[in-house]
């Protein structure tokens, strides 16, 4: 099982997610539980539309923020993992350290959501919950925005096109 995490510590975490990910691919030969829940914080990210939904990690009521806090309790279980097994544990530690000190500074470390109170399990991936997608303002607002901005892209890949000349 993988422990969930406060709001302070999902920020912190989030900072921190690509640096722990970098120490546990420089290993040569990970163990399962490495390879395991390097699977499932890759997995989860995805699913959460690799946390670019604004609002993921601070709303609690955003349909991402539950894979959200999936995947970064995985991360803070793989940095753990990485403590007990590295082969290189000095930078591992120092890592873990500037995470200590940076959670410490966050005042709102100890937080608890709806969403931070179950623990995780690799077995079991936690999609968005598409059914609160169209009552959350923010989430439709930038999914709007993103339609537009595409759409024009699209538009204007069409509209430069150069025409192409008809044999006759």
């Amino acid at each position: 099982m993988i422990p969930n995490l406060s709001h302070g510590q999902l920020r912190v975490i989030a900072t921190y997610k690509n640096a722990i990910l970098d120490l546990a691919n420089q290993q040569l030969r990970p163990d399962t539980e490495t390879r395991t829940l390097q699977n499932f914080i890759n997995l989860q990210f995805t699913y959460c539309v690799w946390g670019l939904v604004p609002g993921s990690l601070s709303n609690e009521n955003s349909p991402f923020n539950a894979c959200s806090h999936a995947y970064l309790a995985a991360s803070k279980a793989l940095l753990h993992q990485l403590e007990r097994t590295s082969p290189n544990p000095a930078a591992v530690r120092e890592l873990a350290t500037r995470m200590s000190i940076d959670m410490i500074r966050e005042e709102s470390a100890l937080e608890i959501c709806a969403n931070g109170v179950e623990p995780f399990s690799t077995a079991d991936i936690i999609m968005p919950e598409w059914s609160g997608f169209a009552f959350n303002p923010i989430v439709l607002l930038y999914s709007l925005i993103a339609f537009l901005v595409t759409a024009g892209l699209v538009a204007r890949h069409f509209a430069c096109r150069p025409a192409h000349a008809t044999a006759g």
